[in-house]
């Protein structure tokens, strides 16, 4: 999601280099690649495809500072991500997307650069249930289209006839396909590469 965020915004491309030296530091926190964390090492100049192949803190955080939290906010809530996907079932949880409004309205605090670089790498501020991000995956590998989750496919009555039919709606997101294309790559790339982290 950041880096959708990031390509979307224009503050990266697929070919923009950030170099990745062990360590960012953010105010008074410290933020650690984990290469350098466990191996003294770094990935240097890394493109955003490798990025996500190798899992790399330092580019995330960098690009997430770069973005801004009220983009990466905008760009889950595109995603449905911290929202109700009105699925048919009752009590379906909506999830906290991270935000300065939430963060405000919760901790009584206001939001720090740390807060965003943190975001970055998925952690702190972000409550999304598994479907969620089920849905918010399926529409990267379709391609950029959101269906909206059913249980029932249809329903038929004692004679087999058919009674309703749920024909799920696809709205298309606003995101380009070349964003797609990328973020889908490196997705691909760090379950199947030999870098990969997954």
């Amino acid at each position: 999601l950041i880096g959708i965020a990031a390509l979307e915004e224009g503050i990266i491309t697929r070919n923009t280099i950030i170099n990745d030296t062990g360590k960012l530091e953010v105010g008074n926190h410290e933020f650690f690649c984990m290469e350098y964390k466990y191996y003294k090492k770094a990935h240097g100049e890394i493109n955003i495809k490798s990025a996500l192949e190798t899992s790399c803190n330092i580019f995330f955080h960098t690009i997430a500072l770069e973005t801004g939290i009220d983009n990466i906010s905008k760009w889950a809530g595109i995603f449905r991500l911290g929202e109700r996907t009105g699925i048919d079932l009752p009590f379906e949880e909506k999830g906290v997307r991270p935000s300065k409004e939430y963060k405000a309205r919760v901790f009584n605090d206001i939001w720090r650069p740390a807060d965003t670089a943190q975001i970055g790498i998925g952690q702190l501020y972000n409550d999304y249930t598994p479907l969620q991000l089920a849905s918010y995956v399926s529409s990267i590998a379709n391609g950029g289209y959101y269906y909206k989750p059913h249980l029932i496919k249809s329903i038929h009555d004692k004679d087999g006839l058919l009674v309703n039919k749920i024909n799920p709606a696809a709205e298309k997101l606003p995101v380009k396909e070349e964003t797609i294309k990328t973020i889908k790559e490196g997705m691909v790339a760090v379950a199947n590469s030999v870098d990969g982290t997954a």
